[in-house]
């Protein structure tokens, strides 16, 4: 990096008629205030560049992040065969509307020459500005993580075992404490657990039985405290504590879900796992075929191994997708306070649990109008999400957070 020259007044040079010494200092040098005035007034994407100019800038905290940062972006994406002309990869990512400005940032575009592992890799999680990809190639899966604020890619040993559609992590991949999760539903009894570490670089099988309690079909993933957790159609629980290293079973009941129509859960219904201050949620989408959408979210008991019915938010939101967290809302964020978001065909789309907490559910009159009327209320609200191109796949991911 090239040097930088500034003038000292504090020192003259008489045989020069008093011109000030030129003396050189290094970029290094410029005081943390100035530093930190230039970050403050850089969106998120451009300070990541900026701490990336040096090793000391890099160590800069993310201090007086605006509020409206604080909010996930969403991250359009296409992986193609390097080789096929027809069609360039291309990686975009947007932040959320800001004063009716809705920025992007291109990643990646054309060929990808170089990078032949992301042809064709589907998201399995997102968490801490990374994304966790699969591939599978030939009854072995390729997973790899990449980072597109920075372009960092992180390739995993190949598993040689059949994957399932589900996986997650515990930690920043750069992290030695990162634990990967990736399930294999062997049947409506029988799971393997796949567990990466990414301190000794090996991928470690552990199974469960489950003979005596069907777990039925593997439905989400995800991870709290230190625990990875599977849910399944049963409303089962396999967990795996990575301290102790054991898979064991929680079997758990859902009293509040049982007069539903199985059928709901069986073709138009998506369910999400969450960590949520402590609380370990379940949200469950159903879709019908005129187009409304029911939220059912829940929260687990543990005293009672029971899950039960949550009505309200408590001015959080939530974003449900490959990885699903929460976020508080407050300030510039309070417009998002108690929605639920969620892609539907590549948009994405919230509804406002308070609305939603329905007392009846046999109403699908009453389901749909209520549908109806929260369409309506999105339109009249300023948006923070803009439509996605359908052409591209589109998740959510979260800025970089530094502190």
């Amino acid at each position: 990096m090239p040097a930088l020259k500034v003038r000292n007044p504090e020192r003259k040079n008489v045989e020069e008629s008093h011109m000030d010494e030129i003396e050189t200092k290094s970029w290094l040098d410029l005081p943390q205030d100035l530093i930190f005035s230039m970050m403050e007034r850089l969106y998120v994407a451009d300070r990541v560049r900026l701490r990336a100019v040096c090793k000391d800038w890099h160590l800069q905290p993310n201090r007086g992040i605006k509020a409206i940062d604080k909010l996930p972006w969403t991250m359009e994406y296409k992986w193609r065969n390097p080789k096929s002309i027809s069609f360039w990869s291309v990686c975009k990512l947007y932040e959320p509307l800001h004063h009716n400005r809705r920025l992007s940032y291109m990643v990646e575009k054309g060929r990808m020459r170089g990078r032949k592992n992301f042809a064709k890799a589907e998201v399995r999680a997102s968490r801490y500005s990374w994304v966790l990809f699969y591939k599978d190639d030939y009854w072995q899966g390729k997973f790899f993580f990449f980072n597109p604020f920075t372009k960092e890619v992180i390739f995993l040993p190949c598993l040689e075992s059949l994957v399932s559609e589900f996986a997650t992590f515990s930690l920043t991949p750069t992290s030695p404490h990162c634990f990967v999760f990736v399930p294999y539903e062997r049947n409506c009894n029988e799971i393997s657990i796949n567990i990466y570490n990414h301190a000794d670089k090996t991928w470690k099988t552990h199974d469960l039985v489950a003979n005596d309690h069907p777990l039925g079909t593997l439905k989400a993933v995800g991870y709290m405290e230190g625990t990875f957790y599977c849910h399944f159609s049963s409303f089962h629980l396999a967990a795996f504590n990575i301290v102790d290293q054991e898979l064991s079973l929680v079997m758990t009941t859902c009293p509040a879900m049982d007069h539903l129509d199985d059928s709901l859960f069986n073709y138009f219904s998506r369910s999400y796992l969450l960590e949520c201050e402590g609380d370990l949620l379940l949200v469950y989408l159903f879709e019908s075929l005129l187009c409304w959408h029911q939220l059912y979210v829940l929260k687990l008991d543990w005293s009672r191994n029971e899950w039960v019915r949550v009505s309200r938010l408590g001015g959080r939101a939530m974003f449900l997708g490959e990885t699903s967290f929460y976020v508080s809302a407050g300030g510039e964020t309070e417009i998002i306070a108690n929605r639920i978001y969620y892609h539907h065909d590549g948009v994405p789309e919230f509804q406002t649990l308070d609305l939603c907490s329905f007392d009846e559910y046999d109403s699908r009159d009453h389901d749909y109008l209520t549908w109806q009327k929260e369409k309506k209320r999105e339109a009249g609200n300023a948006k923070i999400y803009g439509y996605c191109r359908k052409s591209l796949k589109t998740i959510w991911i979260q800025p970089p957070q530094d502190s």
